[in-house]
């Protein structure tokens, strides 16, 4: 912590632990333990992967004596590559459940009115928030609330030495606002790609997989997504049709990329607006989409057929014979048989026997093979 103005306190870090954790051994034992963390363990493979990434930074910086971590939000997000939001919400998510403790929050130069230079310069400019690593001092037990409390009930650590007490909960930086949590692992992502959406919860599943089939997606949160697109779920569209949209014009034609990276992108919402507008009429309303469009054709196609059979029923009912129905390939020629012709009273032919018997076997062992699957899959669990 060399680069700090002076060394925190011993009572100070102490101070900062979250009640219920201690302070960590070592590196390898607070990210082990973190690893091993039954909440840890079920999220999802991108969450875990995430998190991962954001806590080998932390820990990894950590000074050896004090178990102190003081990486910056920005330096984490270069490092990683993740977004700063991204950043920010699994930071918050280790803090909320008692992984990290602040024992100095993050600290800019303000301006103050009435001065003469307007700046007020404390002579420590902008500090990084400082961070103990707290491990569980018995088995991780989770609390009713799933969130382990704090020194204080609405301040997640002491405030900082150089700027005022504030009223707000976990504040990140010095000027961030505070904003609801949003947890998006209890969101699945299993949304079905040609369903169309009714409901706000199914909705908010189909968004969820919106994010993670395009990545650019996941710059705005699912609800949000939600109602960007509540015009296009409400014409129909599925989570198909809206990938669709943002790659190819109302009138096929394919949007061109001038970017090369997503990073690129200034405003995501506005990128997706620009996108969809190509799918609205003159009067606002959603274009047909291409689920749509395949439908609408497939239903003209069978009409068409159901047409043609109809013409050749009456033809045949008028001519008395019966004409057959027209085929899109000719019929292939069998190979002439040894055996002679046979009428339909005479029943199934031997060749015709001897491969229903064939099919009832194999029918019968695949039917006793998954019985005694489940039979030793049933044991496997109850032992």
């Amino acid at each position: 912590m060399s680069d700090l103005h002076w060394p925190s306190s011993r009572a100070l870090i102490a101070a900062a632990v979250p009640r219920g954790m201690r302070r960590a051994g070592s590196q390898k034992e607070w990210l082990r333990t973190l690893k091993e963390d039954p909440e840890v363990l079920e999220l999802r493979s991108d969450g875990y992967s995430n998190l991962m990434r954001v806590a080998n930074l932390i820990v990894w910086g950590a000074d050896w004596n004090t178990m102190c971590s003081r990486p910056t939000i920005g330096r984490i997000v270069d490092v990683t590559g993740l977004a700063k939001g991204t950043v920010k919400r699994w930071v918050r998510w280790l803090r909320h459940r008692g992984w990290l403790g602040t024992v100095e929050q993050g600290s800019t130069c303000r301006y103050r009115k009435g001065t003469q230079a307007g700046l007020l310069d404390d002579g420590l400019g902008n500090r990084a928030a400082v961070w103990v690593l707290a491990v569980p001092r018995h088995a991780f037990t989770q609390p009713a609330n799933d969130q382990v409390v704090d020194q204080h009930e609405c301040v997640s650590g002491p405030p900082s030495v150089s700027l005022p007490e504030r009223d707000r909960r976990d504040p990140m930086r010095t000027r961030e606002a505070h904003r609801r949590h949003r947890d998006h692992s209890r969101i699945s992502p299993t949304w079905s790609m040609h369903a169309t959406p009714r409901t706000k919860r199914d909705r908010l599943a189909a968004c969820e997989r919106l994010r993670q089939e395009r990545p650019l997606l996941r710059q705005m949160t699912a609800w949000y997504l939600r109602w960007l697109l509540k015009p296009f779920f409400d014409a129909g569209a599925t989570v198909a049709d809206v990938l669709h949209a943002l790659d190819v014009r109302a009138d096929d034609s394919r949007w061109t990329y001038t970017w090369t990276s997503v990073a690129e992108i200034r405003h995501a919402p506005g990128w997706v607006r620009n996108r969809l507008a190509a799918w609205l009429g003159a009067d606002g309303r959603v274009l047909p989409l291409r689920s749509q469009r395949r439908a609408a054709a497939d239903a003209r196609r069978r009409a068409e057929q159901e047409a043609r059979r109809q013409e050749y029923a009456e033809m045949a009912a008028a001519a008395g014979v019966e004409l057959p129905a027209p085929r899109s390939a000719p019929e292939p020629v069998s190979a002439p048989s040894a055996e002679p012709a046979r009428s339909p009273a005479d029943g199934p032919n031997s060749e015709f026997q001897r491969v229903r018997a064939e099919l009832e076997r194999r029918r019968r062992e695949r039917e006793a093979a998954d019985a005694a699957a489940e039979a030793a899959w049933l044991a496997r669990r109850s032992s």
